[in-house]
C-alpha cells in the first residue's frame, strides 16, 4: 500500500502544468499568411487570436501548429485580417 500511494503522488506531481504563465489558456500557433492581411494567429477554446505582439516573444515558438501557454489582455485595436480577436499577449511559453 505504501508503495501504491507512493507512485499516486510521483503521478500527480508529473502530470502538474509546468508554466510561468499563470491562469493560461492552452493554444496552438496557426500561420495564415496566404490569406489577404493575415499573418500569424493563435487557435485555442474554439476562437481564433490575433496577437498584436508575438514577436515580442520568444521568436523559436513561431512555427505552424507549435503548441503554447499563453495570457492576453484584449486590445481595441483593428485588424486588417478579421479572422478573431485582437489581443496584447502577456505571456508565452511552450506546451
Amino acid at each position: 500500500m505504501k508503495w501504491f500511494s507512493i507512485f499516486s503522488l510521483a503521478m500527480v506531481v508529473s502530470c502538474a502544468k509546468n508554466t510561468a504563465c499563470t491562469s493560461a489558456t492552452k493554444g496552438k500557433i496557426k500561420n495564415l499568411t496566404g490569406l489577404d492581411g493575415c499573418g500569424w494567429v493563435i487557435e485555442a477554446e474554439g476562437k481564433t487570436f490575433e496577437p498584436l505582439n508575438l514577436n515580442d516573444f520568444d521568436t523559436t515558438l513561431i512555427k505552424n501548429n507549435q503548441k503554447i501557454y499563453f495570457t492576453y489582455q484584449p486590445s481595441p485595436a483593428g485588424s486588417i485580417c478579421m479572422v478573431g480577436e485582437t489581443v496584447q499577449l502577456t505571456c508565452v511559453e511552450k506546451r
